[in-house]
């Protein structure tokens, strides 16, 4: 689903002014357990083909494990042996896999596969972790992958795009506290060096919900209510930090993402992954460039 709203701000005068515009996309991915144990072993097979180590200690390798595991005890209808722990771990490696195995005929892959099999992709622990980073930055490239094909993982920032006559600079950054927003926005306009004609910084704020956080929804219509004001509120909090950075004239966008594990109670598939993104672009942008950034959302947002 996509939606676009305005931001408005009232002066001192009573003038109101255009401040930026959002629009929002909710994603609810539903899965089966073979596809995503299919995913769990086409993972073990570029790792191979890789030639990068899994060791079997590795915090993916036991999501692996559990995604064959958990087909292998519901398939043969072993319920006893299936938990929500199991459950929940199953819908983390759907997440990992989605992104990841888009990186099979990608150069330079090897140095993402070697953080994940070394790092924790726990979605439901709040601690810092540079494998979570990375994942963040090929989540970034993999949604945009689809969309257009001249996009690349490159630093700096994190990810280039070659769109029309323009290049796309985007810096991605995994936030686990909201005590220096401001900071990491700081570092993103360094990122986007003068090469880019505009720059944009991609937040993820997963890890500022609580831990071993299961959203819990009567519908869908709540589901998106929910991840929506989960963005909203830290958008509203951090106004006035995003304000000034993104007018610095490096960027002049940002991305606002959210991911969470759903119950929805009334749907046949209850347990799902779901997203919420959010796309805040300055007002006030040359035409040119405001007409060509508008090009590039209408494309990777269909």
């Amino acid at each position: 689903m996509k939606t676009t709203t305005h931001i408005w701000q009232t002066l001192k005068s009573g003038l109101i002014i255009p401040e930026g515009n959002i629009t929002a996309i909710s994603d609810h991915v539903k899965t089966t357990f073979l596809s995503i144990k299919t995913k769990a072993e086409e993972l073990e097979a570029l790792y191979s083909d890789s030639q990068v180590d899994l060791p079997p200690s590795c915090n993916l390798s036991k999501l692996i494990q559990n995604a064959k595991a958990y087909w292998e005890h519901w398939f043969t209808i072993q319920t006893d042996k299936l938990d929500m722990r199991m459950l929940f771990q199953t819908l983390h490696l759907d997440r990992v896999a989605s992104a990841v195995l888009l990186l099979k005929d990608i150069e330079g892959k090897e140095k993402y596969l070697t953080a994940f099999a070394s790092g924790n992709l726990d979605f439901f622990k709040r601690e810092k972790s540079f494998a979570k980073d990375l994942l963040w930055e090929v989540e970034v490239w993999a949604r945009l992958y689809r969309k257009i094909s001249s996009v690349h993982l490159e630093e700096p920032p994190d990810i280039v795009i070659h769109f029309e006559d323009a290049k796309i600079g985007i810096a991605c950054k995994k936030l686990y506290s909201e005590k220096h927003v401001q900071n990491v926005l700081s570092e993103a306009v360094h990122q986007i060096a003068d090469s880019f004609e505009f720059g944009i910084v991609a937040l993820n704020i997963d890890d500022l919900c609580p831990p071993d956080k299961l959203v819990k929804v009567s519908d869908r219509a709540g589901l998106d209510k929910f991840v929506q004001n989960l963005n909203g509120q830290f958008i509203q909090k951090h106004e006035r930090h995003l304000r000034k950075y993104l007018s610095s004239g490096r960027l002049i966008s940002a991305f606002i993402s959210t991911n969470v594990v759903a119950d929805i109670e009334t749907e046949y598939v209850r347990f799902n992954n779901a997203s919420q993104l959010d796309i805040w672009t300055i007002p006030g942008l040359p035409s040119t460039k405001d007409h060509q950034l508008r090009r590039f959302y209408d494309i990777v947002t269909r």
